[in-house]
């Protein structure tokens, strides 16, 4: 028959066990409450002089992608965005695009590739929605920066993604005013 001492040592002893079983203490250092957390669908490159946020392709209505993407130069100098390769994961045949309009990014600074369209109407025939595709940038003096990204359908959450590049508006109002003066000032 257990004595009153041994009872107290065996419940002491069970309450002590139970507290660190249920209070999460031994879940050691790879608890989820010590791992990144990435809310956003878009793929992340956190290493190298220049990183990746959120970055995805956008699938137009007409086979075209926009790449989006937050790209934060940790260097002390300019870097610009000379092309992106696009790839299908997995697959093969790759699309170049050039932008269509200069990326500079400032030293230490965060710019977001998408909204002006910088790479849009990029041919995404080969890459269907839900897929990934290996993207990879190059610029001027970081070199290559390689991720792969999703490639998700357009709906509001992308509505502020360009669907097509910028058009060269000064090209186009140069050549009006170029006629307009011809009009008024005829040769000869």
């Amino acid at each position: 028959m257990p004595t009153v001492r041994t009872r107290r040592l065996t419940a002491a002893s069970m309450i002590l066990a139970a507290s660190l079983g249920l209070s999460a203490c031994g879940t050691g250092g790879g608890a989820a409450t010590n791992q990144q957390y990435q809310p956003g669908i878009g793929a992340n490159l956190r290493t190298g002089d220049v990183q990746l946020y959120n970055a995805l392709l956008v699938a137009g209505s007409d086979d075209t992608l926009a790449f989006s993407a937050g790209v934060l130069n940790t260097t002390d100098s300019p870097q610009t965005l000379e092309s992106v390769t696009i790839t299908p994961l997995g697959g093969s045949g790759s699309v170049t695009a050039d932008p269509a309009t200069d990326v500079e990014l400032a030293p230490r600074q965060l710019f977001t590739i998408g909204r002006a369209g910088e790479l849009a109407g990029i041919d995404g025939a080969t890459l269907p929605v839900g897929r990934y595709a290996d993207v990879t940038l190059t610029f001027s003096d970081a070199g290559e920066v390689e991720i792969s990204v999703p490639v998700v359908a357009r709906n509001a959450s992308y509505a502020d993604v360009a669907e097509t590049p910028p058009s060269d508006t000064t090209d186009e109002q140069q050549a009006t005013e170029e006629a307009a003066e011809a009009e008024e000032n005829p040769a000869g």
